[in-house]
C-alpha cells in the first residue's frame, strides 16, 4: 500500500519538500568544500592525522553518493538501510577518535584504530596462506606471491610505525602501563585511561552530540535488522513508494551535517576558504537546480 500522507518539514521547503533533493544538493555544496579541504591536506598517510581525517570524511561522503544511487536507480530499501547504518557507525568512530578531549588522546585512538585494522588484516591473511596448485600458472603464482609479500611488508612497517608513534606520545611517559595494555588489545574504543573497557557499538552511537539524537542506538538497532538479514528485513515493502525512503534520507541529511561541521571545525580553516570560488562553480549551478524558485532567487540576489 502506498503512503497516503507525508510529514512536512519546514526546513525542506527550499528543496521542494524533498529529502532526497536536499541530500543531492548538500552533496554538491559539501563536495566542493571537500575538494578545497583536500587541497590543503592532500596526503592521507597514517602519520598525517588531518590528512587521514579528511580521507575518512571523504569516504563517508562517497557512501552517501552510493546511497543516492541505490535509492534512485536500484530502489533497494534493504541496502539503503544498511548504508545508513554503516554511515552512523562511521561518524561514531570519527567522533570518538577525532573529537577527543586532548590531542594526545586523539593521536592514541587514531594509531590504535589503524593498528587494529592492520593487525586484523594480517591475521586473516595468515589463516589463508597462498598455496600452489595445478590450476594456476607458475608465472601467475609468482606474481601473486610477490604482491602478497609486498602487502605484508607494507602492513608490518605501518604496524611498527603505529607502535613507535604511540610510544613517542607525551602521555605515554605518564601512563605507560595503561597504554601498553591498550596496545596489547589494540583497544581504540577504551572509555578512558582510567577505564580501559571498550565502548559497545550502541554506546558509541549514544556518544554523538545531542543534535544527532535520532541516530542513537535504538534507531541503529532497527537498521541492524537490514544489515544482518533479520526477520523484519524480510517483510514485504512497496519499493515503488518513494516516500518510504524519506525517513532514511532525513537521517542521511544529519550525516551530511556532521561531515560539514567536522570540515568547518576540525582543521583550523575558515569557511571562507572552503567556499572560495563556490558561486562560480558547476557545483553551485547544479545545487540551484534542486532549489525552489524563491530560495533560488534569494541566493542569486545575495551573490549579485
Amino acid at each position: 500500500m502506498k503512503s497516503t500522507s507525508k510529514i512536512t518539514i519546514p526546513e525542506l521547503e527550499m528543496f521542494g519538500h524533498s529529502s532526497m533533493n536536499a541530500v543531492k544538493a548538500f552533496l554538491l555544496l559539501f563536495g566542493y568544500e571537500m575538494k578545497q579541504l583536500k587541497s590543503k591536506f592532500p596526503t592521507n598517510s597514517i602519520g598525517h592525522l588531518h590528512g587521514y581525517q579528511v580521507s575518512l570524511l571523504e569516504n563517508l561522503m562517497h557512501s552517501v553518493s552510493t546511497y543516492v544511487v541505490v535509492v534512485e536507480e536500484s530502489q533497494d530499501y534493504l541496502v539503503a538501510s544498511s548504508i545508513l547504518r554503516t554511515l552512523i557507525d562511521g561518524i561514531s568512530v570519527y567522533h570518538l577518535i577525532y573529537h577527543a578531549d586532548t590531542k594526545d588522546e586523539t593521536a592514541l585512538r587514531h594509531y590504535l584504530y589503524i593498528l587494529d585494522g592492520i593487525s586484523q588484516k594480517l591475521e586473516i591473511e595468515s589463516r589463508h596462506p597462498l598455496r600452489k596448485t595445478d590450476k594456476i600458472k607458475e608465472q601467475e603464482y609468482n606474481a601473486l606471491a610477490e604482491r602478497l609479500s609486498f602487502m605484508r611488508n607494507n602492513l608490518n612497517e605501518a604496524k611498527e610505525f603505529c607502535y613507535r608513534a604511540i610510544r613517542n606520545l607525551n602521555i605515554y611517559t605518564t601512563r605507560k602501563a595503561t597504554i601498553e595494555k591498550l596496545l596489547y588489545k589494540r583497544n581504540w574504543k577504551f572509555k578512558s585511561l582510567d577505564d580501559s573497557k571498550g565502548y559497545k557499538w550502541s554506546e558509541l552511537h549514544d556518544l554523538l552530540p545531542s543534535k544527532f539524537h535520532r541516530l542513537y542506538s535504538d534507531f541503529c538497532n532497527y537498521l541492524s535488522q537490514y544489515v544482518h538479514g533479520l526477520s523484519m528485513s524480510n517483510l514485504t515493502i512497496d519499493i515503488e513508494d518513494k516516500d518510504i525512503y524519506e525517513p532514511l534520507s532525513d537521517n542521511i541529511i544529519l550525516i551530511l551535517n556532521f561531515i560539514h561541521e567536522s570540515m568547518t571545525h576540525d582543521f583550523g580553516v575558515d569557511i571562507s576558504f572552503l567556499t572560495t570560488g563556490l558561486i562560480e562553480s558547476d557545483n553551485f549551478r547544479a545545487y540551484l537546480s534542486y532549489c525552489n524558485e524563491s530560495h533560488k532567487k534569494e541566493l542569486l540576489q545575495i551573490n549579485i
